[in-house]
């Protein structure tokens, strides 16, 4: 084909040709279709819980408090029903939460078959378990750290105790009707760390000495003996029979009786 009629091809297809009929660069191509659009990611799923644990989490949902053995870190701590990541949603403030150092980990809460109560980090592992311990509360032993509890504010209204009702002599015991020390819970306000004052009668019990009773105070419907070393407490929660005992119970029992 000759010059002349590379020519005239190049014209009626819209191509510029070099003078070896080779395209030259810039020549006018036909447009190529767009791409189609990326596709959305979906949005993250909702998490579908078995109906036996959304039915035990109504139940079991609502206002908590959650605070350490002593009582002196303690936060607002609202359990709900609405899904959310690995469990069920919570809700608290952070900031008053800070000083109780796991909360920083919760994301979830979940209901366990055995009745407890299991908060979880955002992956779904468990924190910290909480299993029913007396008049409502909730407790957790965490290795390491100490013991928490989550308290219903109702409860803690429906266990009220009143000073005068623990002012005087107990009996403690490993063993019920077997005392091993007696110790008389005082009125008089104890000046530092707040309470009252706590007299230990001789012959006491060489472990309950190496704690050294200092003073008492009432907690969310329960007794706190504080010992003498920062962070040493031993919490009593009121039993069926009139008498308390040590929550929760780790190793040997220890039992709070009127003589």
């Amino acid at each position: 084909m000759g010059p002349r009629q590379l020519l005239g091809l190049a014209l009626v297809l819209g191509t510029a040709l070099g003078p070896c009929g080779a395209p030259v660069a810039g020549a006018a191509e036909e447009p190529r279709p767009a791409p189609p659009p990326a596709a959305q990611k979906p949005a993250p799923a909702t998490p579908r819980l078995d109906p036996a644990v959304r039915e035990a989490g109504t139940r079991l949902a609502g206002p908590f408090r959650l605070t350490s053995a002593d009582g002196a870190r303690a936060c607002a701590f609202t359990l709900k029903t609405e899904p959310l990541g690995p469990g069920l949603a919570v809700e608290f403030d952070k900031v008053a939460c800070a000083e109780i150092g796991f909360s920083n980990q919760i994301a979830a809460w979940l209901p366990d078959p055995s009745g407890s109560i299991r908060v979880l980090n955002g992956q779904g592992r468990t924190v910290a378990e909480f299993t029913e311990g007396a008049g409502g509360s909730y407790e957790a032993l965490r290795e390491g750290d100490g013991v928490y509890f989550l308290a219903s504010p109702v409860a803690e209204d429906s266990t009220d105790v009143k000073v005068e009702e623990v002012v005087g002599e107990w009996d403690l015991a490993r063993i019920a009707g077997t005392p091993v020390c007696r110790w008389t819970l005082l009125e008089e306000a104890v000046g530092k760390g707040g309470g009252h004052a706590v007299a230990v009668a001789a012959g006491c019990d060489a472990a309950l000495l190496r704690f050294g009773p200092a003073a008492w105070d009432i907690e969310g419907g329960n007794i706190l003996i504080r010992g003498a070393g920062a962070g040493n407490v031993i919490r009593f929660a009121r039993q069926e029979d009139g008498g308390w005992a040590r929550t929760p119970e780790r190793g040997r029992p220890l039992l709070m009786t009127r003589p």
